[in-house]
């Protein structure tokens, strides 16, 4: 990560130690993580060689935790970026990353996140987020999921797609509709511990193009029967928040915390399309004396300005957390990162790959499984189609489609 105004001297060690332990340690299982579907068998052994503690992420006990300037969505961001550049695996190992998680930090009552929280205490436990359905994607408004209250339960029915971590997560956090005819405001997100009558893995892991390593499931609820205060938010629908109750329920809390979410999503391509830009660079300089002097010139010239590209990424993710630490709102600028980081990092790790030639498709390099791995950065957590509309919203009004 190239040092900016945004970062102090101790953050931008920091991120510079992961980046050097995450190309030692982890890269080397890249291949074997794409090519079984799955993260190595090792896991836990390869993050706890960590010099220093993936701090937000994956802390490890016998390391001391850094102490930082900056805020805790911004230490994030040097945090995924720099663990991304050695390789995207760790993102279905390490807790934090879920969404699920912040979910409940973000819409739980404190006796739901006293509850639960402690078992993300652990480094080996997982939520999944159950969002996404087989006829329902970026329009979450028409998620079909049913939750109907019968006594003092809630029972859910229905079919969640994509779910990372969903086949073996501690809990899945699912949302379902208690009125298909409220449309949006009837959407609320529940809780759904892992072994729960109902809760069935009906495809463990998706066969996909890129980021193999992450397992992602398809969930079905089958007359899945919760108690009442497994619903996110204060549980009970009659029993109101108190009045200095910032908690957010249903589908805007689901969306909100997206949002902060988004940035991150952004750094992760960051750091995978500087890597794949490096490793280029690197091929290409190797090969000086094959180039003509034009064609050289022009060669750097292009290496240069994907990297001012790459810093330009960088910079609106740092500007939407920047707020978020702030305590200011950020949707807009949120989108702008997610928007503009991950198709311009796909444009990076593709060019990237034609300046080499032939070796940007071959296994004996990683730069055709970063392009493969990359693509779904702009999907998921919010399309880049959906970006552009909440970001021109934003700059015209509701007219903007």
């Amino acid at each position: 990560m190239k040092k900016s105004y945004y970062v102090s001297d101790a953050l931008h060690e920091y991120g510079e130690t992961v980046r050097e332990w995450s190309v030692a340690e982890v890269r080397p299982y890249a291949r074997q993580a794409d090519n079984l579907h799955a993260p190595p068998e090792n896991w836990r052994e390869i993050m706890d060689t960590c010099p220093v503690p993936l701090v937000d992420f994956y802390d490890n006990p016998a390391l001391p935790i850094p102490q930082f300037e900056e805020g805790p969505w911004v230490r994030k961001l040097v945090t995924v970026e720099n663990l991304l550049y050695g390789d995207c695996w760790p993102c279905a190992v390490v807790p934090q990353v879920s969404a699920g998680y912040l979910l409940l930090d973000r819409m739980g009552t404190q006796a739901q996140r006293d509850r639960w929280s402690g078992i993300l205490q652990s480094t080996e436990a997982k939520t999944a987020l159950g969002f996404t359905e087989p006829g329902c994607g970026s329009d979450t408004s028409m998620i079909a999921t049913a939750a109907s209250r019968h006594g003092d339960t809630w029972v859910l029915n229905g079919t969640k797609m994509f779910c990372s971590a969903g086949a073996f997560a501690d809990f899945v956090i699912v949302f379902a509709t208690i009125d298909k005819a409220l449309g949006a405001k009837g959407i609320r997100a529940f809780l759904v511990p892992k072994g729960t009558p109902g809760l069935i893995v009906a495809k463990a892991n998706e066969s996909k193009l890129g980021l193999r390593g992450a397992i992602t499931s398809e969930l079905v609820f089958q007359n899945c029967s919760l108690p009442l205060d497994h619903m996110l938010g204060w549980g009970i629908e009659d029993e109101p928040p108190s009045s200095n109750d910032n908690r957010i329920k249903g589908r805007a809390g689901g969306l909100s915390v997206l949002s902060n979410n988004r940035p991150m999503v952004s750094a992760m391509a960051v750091g995978i399309a500087q890597a794949a830009l490096d490793v280029a660079s690197a091929l290409l300089t190797e090969r000086h004396s094959e180039f003509s002097t034009q064609r050289w010139s022009a060669i750097v010239v292009e290496l240069e300005s994907m990297n001012a590209t790459l810093v330009r990424a960088r910079r609106l993710n740092f500007y939407a957390q920047l707020l978020a630490d702030k305590g200011v709102k950020n949707v807009t600028e949120s989108s702008m990162a997610k928007a503009y980081g991950p198709p311009t990092c796909e444009r990076v790790v593709r060019r990237s790959m034609q300046l080499i030639g032939p070796d940007g498709i071959s296994t004996e390099h990683l730069l055709e499984k970063w392009y493969r791995d990359i693509k779904v950065y702009d999907i998921f957590e919010g399309t880049g189609q959906i970006q552009r509309t909440l970001v021109a919203r934003a700059l015209v009004g509701e007219l903007a489609q």
